[in-house]
């Protein structure tokens, strides 16, 4: 068998992890078909099928899943090898500050991109409203952000778009003619701002319903019929649905990143985030 190939076995890697080829490709900055060749070519060098596709799905084959522990290796042996003789110690850390609102319930999926881009990078994350995260950005405790972007304002990296939509459980009892049960978080929130900016403009009337201190609060009173919350389409809580029915439309969201890492690592870490958020 010849010699495997580096890109190859990366894209791979970005492949079986993020289980699908245009998502490795966002990660990796290539196209879907990029990836996919790249694979094709691996499996002819290795006379094996890797990868099991399907319209809707990417999956491992038992010979995909017994080289992925090898590429995984062999990997992040030549990341550590160009890391210290570029004069780096091997393994890097970035202190990140994620939105909870922005990209919290797509975290794993943003870190499993990253691992499969960058091997040794070990980052230090926090999470939290994004007021607070771009706070800790612009105090230099991050090295990086991932914020919803509020009015007005036009920094960052545009990740991608994010339409804020009303979320309701189907066991939520709720009369349309009086005032919306709203749950919202504690304090200033540019998420919260919206949903009653909205409801102000409309002359629905409303009520604080429920209070919570992060998103996973919210989803869970959400989901237990206590009210009404507001959330990026991509973070409804489990078993709940978007309302449109008797509620005023809702702004489109934009998440950036905020970075002083250098420009490739800059855009691993976009590219991992954009990439989660378009799962």
């Amino acid at each position: 068998m010849r010699s495997l190939d580096l890109d190859q076995l990366r894209a791979f890697v970005a492949a079986a992890d993020l289980r699908s080829f245009t998502a490795a490709g966002t990660c990796l900055g290539a196209t879907q078909s990029a990836i996919s060749l790249r694979i094709a070519r691996l499996e002819e060098r290795v006379g094996r099928r890797l990868m099991a596709r399907t319209p809707r799905a990417v999956g491992l084959t038992p010979e995909g899943t017994r080289l992925l522990a090898h590429a995984r290796t062999i990997l992040a042996a030549h990341d550590r090898a160009v890391a210290e003789m570029e004069g780096g110690a091997g393994r890097s850390t970035i202190r990140l500050a994620v939105s909870d609102h922005a990209a919290g319930g797509r975290l794993a999926a943003a870190l499993t991109g990253l691992r499969s881009a960058l091997p040794l990078l070990a980052p230090d994350v926090v999470v939290g409203l994004s007021s607070a995260m771009r706070a800790a950005y612009d105090r230099g405790e991050a090295d990086a952000a991932i914020v919803r972007q509020e009015s007005g304002r036009r920094d960052g990296t545009a990740l991608f778009e994010d339409p804020l939509a009303w979320a309701a459980a189907p066991s939520l009892d709720w009369d349309e003619r009086e005032p919306v049960p709203l749950v919202a978080l504690h304090g200033p929130c540019g998420v919260k701002t919206a949903a009653t900016g909205a409801l102000d403009a409309a002359g629905r009337p409303w009520r604080q319903a429920f209070l919570g201190g992060s998103v996973s609060a919210l989803q869970a009173a959400v989901a237990a019929g206590l009210g009404i919350g507001t959330f990026g389409r991509r973070h409804l809580p489990e078993g709940c649905v978007a309302v449109d029915h008797g509620l005023p439309p809702l702004p489109t969201g934009r998440v950036v990143l905020l970075s002083r890492l250098d420009g490739p690592t800059r855009r691993i870490l976009a590219s991992a985030f954009r990439a989660a958020g378009e799962r």
